[in-house]
């Protein structure tokens, strides 16, 4: 697809979120409320070991502790369950109004302009395409809202506690984005190429099935069966290449993590050792 139909087209997708405007942005305001939750979670979790593990602080005396922590857990689960069933709705609304503007505008072209193609692929715009739009209004567009919130509400917490572990965090997020990027393009490429594979094969069938008593007269159906055959075997060919995307993505986000997680524990460990001085503000690192 070309670059700028492909820019015009995602500026499209997002204006089309209008109608669900205010479940979106219900949806963002949850989940960094359970950011803001998590990093009273992880404070709890903490105290709590410190004070069983190092400090040998009778169990009697950390009950408040125990209690909060049991909150917490509960309350991100309770936002998490909203927020799908927010983002299910968001999914459902979208895709009816989708299809209510695809019938809309095939009553308005006519039977001609309707003619010029398959009616299979009508059937896959209808069906397949505008189903698979659900996790991009679901999730994808609250979840880019929230790559940008949620690392700020942790850098809020973590830089007035020790600079040199906010500044560990800074430099080694943006790399997860970036490269995610480049993984991406190469996935969208082939995502379009698997939907316009499976919109053809969706047309080719539903031709064949219903010319199927005329394909028997000329005896072609053997002929037939092994066209799709071969299509139904390049779409199967289609949906591997994503799926090899797809999971190449995640392998790049744990192999950056994990180069964050690990710069963080070789410098905590250092500092634990006595080796390195800097990062507390002049205090010691419990």
């Amino acid at each position: 697809m070309d670059k700028l139909r492909q820019k015009y087209l995602q500026k499209w997708l997002r204006a089309q979120q209008q109608p669900v405007k205010k479940l979106m942005r219900t949806n963002i305001a949850l989940a960094t409320l359970s950011s803001l939750i998590l990093v009273a979670q992880t404070y709890f979790l903490a105290t709590l070991l410190d004070k069983l593990i190092m400090q040998h602080v009778d169990r009697a005396e950390l009950v408040p502790y125990f209690i909060a922590l049991i909150i917490t857990f509960a309350l991100r689960a309770v936002i998490l369950w909203l927020r799908e069933k927010i983002g299910f709705k968001a999914g459902r609304l979208l895709r009816n109004h989708m299809r209510q503007k695809i019938l809309d505008k095939i009553h308005q072209v006519g039977p001609a302009t309707i003619n010029n193609k398959p009616a299979g692929s009508w059937a896959s715009i209808m069906l397949e395409q505008v189903e698979n739009l659900h996790n991009f209004y679901a999730r994808f567009l609250p979840q880019q809202s929230l790559s940008a919130i949620v690392p700020m509400v942790i850098l809020i917490a973590v830089f007035p506690l020790n600079w040199a572990a906010g500044l560990i965090l800074m430099v080694t997020a943006p790399l997860v984005p970036i490269f995610m990027i480049l993984v991406g393009i190469a996935a969208a490429d082939s995502s379009q190429k698997n939907m316009a594979t499976l919109s053809r094969l969706s047309a080719q069938f539903l031709d064949r099935l219903r010319g199927l008593e005329t394909l028997r007269l000329f005896n072609r159906t053997s002929e037939q069966t092994q066209h799709i055959e071969n299509t139904t075997e390049d779409f199967r060919e289609t949906t591997m290449t994503v799926l090899k995307m797809a999971f190449l993505s995640s392998a790049v986000l744990e192999f950056f993590t994990s180069i964050s997680i690990a710069l963080m524990a070789v410098y905590f460990g250092f500092s634990y050792l006595g080796q390195v001085e800097f990062g507390t503000y002049g205090t010691t690192l419990t």
